[in-house]
């Protein structure tokens, strides 16, 4: 007997706790619902909002700007440190045929005299 008073109980205690089966009345189950609804200001409220708007995009604008102008100089700094190497290098062989070239020019131009 102290048996199913026992489980009596405790199944009393589930059903007081439990989560109502959906449509089963107007308990949420502890889930906050909106029960008033919040009618807009007018245009003062357009205009707060429009201002608001503004005042963010502008902060995040200047924010994501420094952002990007310092990631962007980090990147392209290697790069161009790369292409000024590679542009030396390409015309380190030229620079020196130009050189020799000119070597040569002046001396059979001294040679003539």
């Amino acid at each position: 007997m102290a048996d199913k008073d026992v489980l009596g109980k405790a199944d009393a205690l589930l059903r007081r706790h439990s989560l109502p089966l959906p449509g089963s009345g107007s308990d949420t189950g502890g889930v906050p619902v909106l029960t008033e609804l919040i009618e807009p200001q007018g245009a003062e409220s357009a205009d707060l909002a429009q201002a608001l708007f503004e005042r963010v995009m502008k902060e995040v604008e200047g924010r994501l700007a420094v952002d990007l102008e310092r990631r962007l100089a980090q990147h392209i700094v290697g790069q161009v440190h790369a292409a000024v190497a590679s542009a030396i290098s390409d015309l380190h062989q030229e620079l020196a045929n130009a050189i020799g070239d000119a070597i040569k020019q002046e001396l059979e131009r001294r040679k003539v005299k």
